[in-house]
């Protein structure tokens, strides 16, 4: 590759002196961060007081899986960047370059959200507020009346009823397979010393990526050395390849252990396609939303063009179809193949003894609000052209994926309080403050834009005007 660009020009500057005031940003992370931990601790405090002793231990998992709920979504941020960027250096997109700064900002955000983590290890590790059943299956209610027959005196024709007892009957299999487990000594996948084990590995497969990738990224900026660009960027897209396939494999472990297994009994081969889909689609969208605030100032304004911004225009859209292709594969599958392990998921996302719950209405809504409306919108080139609009487009999908990540997790534990809600915003506004503050940290650390990779960008983008 030739790396014998002209001399940066005044158009691309290499050096922080026209960077963002990073003030404004840092005390809305540092509000958040306390505004969201005060409402997450008083709604969890309420959600207790409603529960009463009786229900204690009931309360504890649901205040417990609305941190799980904050924690998984803004895991998606440097984990999602993490594979946003291999992506980038294999294809060598311009939207991989104008959002490299945003995307490796948030893979060095990994540290964080390992020292988050230390709270679920510690419920977990302990039983004391886990969200997850299986940490001590010995108290785990199991569905009444559930007999080794699950069809017995229920009406054939009944199918939803049918549908419920093979799902209860599922249900108080795995718990009981649990208990046996626990009795006997053994620890499987779904134990203290694997959830802690598993992780950690994980992390540490994902620190290494990370790593490569913040070394190698910061070798290739370096302006005055175009041949070790050239070795840094080979570099990269070396490890690129074989990463991202690491990625698919550890994501599956972390989809299935993290969040799938809250769910007794529950398994689905298409969600851990969709839990990486949704990292992608929030990590991109929150790295777009933050790119195109700063559209108008330069060192971005001296470099990107309305054909680049129509490209990840084109990009958030083709991830919202990918989020709306798996989830529909995953429910398709499960209707198809009626299996009884399977069904309890959507029961309880949809109706409750034949009458709707609050959750099919979510259901209801992410259909309209995550696919059908941003895709409307994105259709529109005047939308994807125009960088308020895109920006609002962004942000607003990034509300969504917040609540497929709620409605993931939250009906598996119902709450008390009827307000049990706003224990998931509190834990993922408190969350993403803290986050915030380091990522904003890490951003400020090199340019926004890699004035030794513009001569990357398609030729004549200086000329471009359409």
């Amino acid at each position: 590759m030739s790396t014998d660009p002209s001399t940066p020009s005044a158009e691309t500057p290499s050096s922080n002196a026209l960077a963002p005031n990073w003030a404004t940003f840092t005390r809305l992370a540092a509000t958040a961060a306390i505004a969201g931990a005060a409402l997450y601790l008083i709604t969890g405090i309420a959600n207790l007081a409603a529960a009463g002793e009786e229900n204690a231990k009931h309360a504890q998992m649901r205040f417990a899986s609305s941190y799980l709920t904050g924690f998984i979504y803004w895991f998606s941020l440097p984990i999602g960047a993490m594979a946003l960027l291999m992506i980038a250096y294999l294809v060598k997109s311009s939207w991989g370059l104008l959002l490299r700064r945003p995307l490796e900002a948030a893979t060095r955000t990994l540290p964080v959200m390992v020292i988050l983590w230390i709270p679920l290890a510690g419920a977990v590790a302990t039983n004391t507020g886990s969200p997850y059943w299986w940490t001590n299956p010995e108290e785990t209610p199991i569905p009444p009346d559930v007999s080794a027959n699950p069809a017995a005196g229920v009406d054939p024709a009944d199918k939803r009823k049918l549908a419920e007892k093979y799902g209860e009957y599922m249900i108080a299999k795995a718990v009981d397979h649990e208990r046996k487990e626990r009795a006997e000594g053994n620890n499987g996948f779904l134990s203290a010393p694997a959830f802690i084990g598993v992780s950690l590995a994980l992390f540490l497969i994902w620190g290494l990526l990370i790593f490569f990738l913040d070394k190698w990224g910061k070798e290739a900026s370096d302006e005055n050395n175009p041949a070790r660009v050239d070795a840094a960027l080979e570099k990269l897209k070396n490890l690129s390849g074989p990463g991202i396939i690491i990625y698919a494999l550890t994501i599956t472990a972390a989809a299935t252990q993290w969040v799938m297994s809250v769910e007794p009994a529950w398994s689905s081969t298409m969600f851990p396609v969709i839990f990486a889909v949704n990292q992608f689609l929030t990590c991109y969208a929150f790295c777009l939303a933050l790119f195109l605030y700063f559209s108008s100032k330069p060192p971005i304004q001296n470099v990107l063009r309305p054909k680049f911004q129509l490209d990840m225009g084109t990009l958030l859209l083709a991830f919202t179809m990918f989020w709306s292709y798996t989830s529909f594969s995953q429910f398709m599958l499960i209707w198809i193949g009626n299996l009884p392990e399977e069904i309890p998921f959507y029961l309880k996302r949809s109706n409750y003894d034949g009458h709707r719950s609050g959750w099919w209405y979510v259901s209801a809504a992410l259909i309209v609000l995550h696919f059908a409306l941003p895709f409307l919108l994105l259709l529109f080139r005047d939308i994807k052209l125009h960088p308020v609009r895109l920006r609002m487009v962004a942000t607003y999908l990034l509300v969504i994926c917040a609540v497929d990540v709620i409605w993931w997790i939250a009906p598996a534990i119902p709450a008390e309080s009827a307000f049990f809600w706003l224990m998931d915003v509190g834990a993922i506004i408190g969350i993403g403050g803290v986050w915030g503050l380091f990522w904003i940290w890490q951003l400020k650390q090199r340019p926004l834009i890699p004035a030794s990779q513009v001569f990357l960008l398609p030729e004549g983008h200086h000329h471009e005007h359409h």
